[in-house]
């Protein structure tokens, strides 16, 4: 069994050593794919100097996080891995984490994906967004079980799970293709995770295993908060599933930004999406298809 590991990089070094020693120090030495993203700091030289051995390839552009990560993912295609581990570049792992993910998949190949448990970098507290879609009311097993200390290897959860940490199946790869091209920034994870359920495998998140995720809290600005509820509106258009309704909730509430937030950028956002309206119908036909990196 053999895995690649895809690292995404832009202006990584705060970063970088912590994320690739721990490739290195893995009790199962992974192969590498490193695709940069444009740095300007450095990372290119740092990866390239200190780590020779991974594969590394370099965009002149930022493409975002789905198209880099596509290039990784069409590439472990080509070779046959048998498993991709998608790591961003300020997260990393702990020196058991691929062999018992490894163990764990082989056991329930029901499951397309799994994560670890994201912590923040002092391994104690729960990164804040992972556990914003892990401790809801969809996922109450889990939250039963921890409560009564009674956890199991692996839980089946919805499909929130953050791509800071995804451990994907070649099977499910080659079943769901690549991220969407719709999304450059932002809800690119939440789509391909409804597309693995689409098709017929599981999400799953296995709790007794830790990694790292450390970015730290982040407070949005009102910007980003309005990018957002684009994005939300985005992913109920793109959803394989019929999501009418939270679609005209999401539209509603992207409209209604502009008024809460003083601000045109909704309308904007809005007058984008009419704009594309064919192109988004069209990735959202193409990733439920399987084909949306292959041409």
């Amino acid at each position: 069994m053999n895995l690649l590991v895809i690292v995404v990089t832009y202006n990584a070094m705060r970063w970088a050593k912590h994320c690739f020693d721990s490739l290195q120090t893995s009790t199962i030495v992974p192969d590498v794919f490193v695709v940069d993203n444009g740095s300007t700091d450095g990372t290119q030289e740092f990866i390239q100097k200190n780590y020779p051995k991974m594969f590394f390839f370099q965009s002149e552009e930022n493409l975002g996080f789905g198209a880099a990560n596509n290039i990784g993912l069409k590439y472990a295609l080509e070779n046959k891995y048998d498993f991709v581990y998608l790591l961003n570049q300020d997260a990393w792992v702990l020196p058991e984490t691929f062999e018992k993910l490894m163990k764990l998949s082989c056991d329930n190949p029901e499951f397309g994906l799994l994560s670890p448990m994201q912590m923040n970098a002092d391994l104690y507290h729960i990164d804040k967004n992972f556990c914003m879609g892990l401790f809801s009311y969809q996922n109450k097993e889990i939250i039963n079980d921890m409560y009564n200390n009674k956890l199991k290897d692996i839980y089946e959860t919805t499909p929130f799970v953050m791509a800071a940490h995804w451990f994907l199946t070649r099977r499910c790869i080659e079943k769901i293709g690549g991220f969407s091209k719709t999304f450059k920034h932002y809800g690119e994870d939440n789509n391909y995770a409804e597309r693995v359920l689409f098709h017929g495998f599981k999400v799953g998140v296995t709790p007794l295993e830790r990694v790292v995720h450390d970015r730290g809290e982040r407070v949005d600005d009102t910007n980003k908060k309005i990018y957002l509820n684009y994005i939300y509106l985005l992913l109920a258009m793109s959803s394989p599933f019929n999501k009418k309704k939270e679609m005209i909730v999401s539209f509603f509430r992207l409209l209604s930004s502009t008024i809460r937030y003083k601000s045109f950028r909704p309308i904007i956002y809005v007058l984008k999406i009419i704009f594309h309206l064919i192109l988004i119908y069209k990735n959202k036909k193409k990733t439920i298809s399987g084909t949306c990196f292959l041409d």
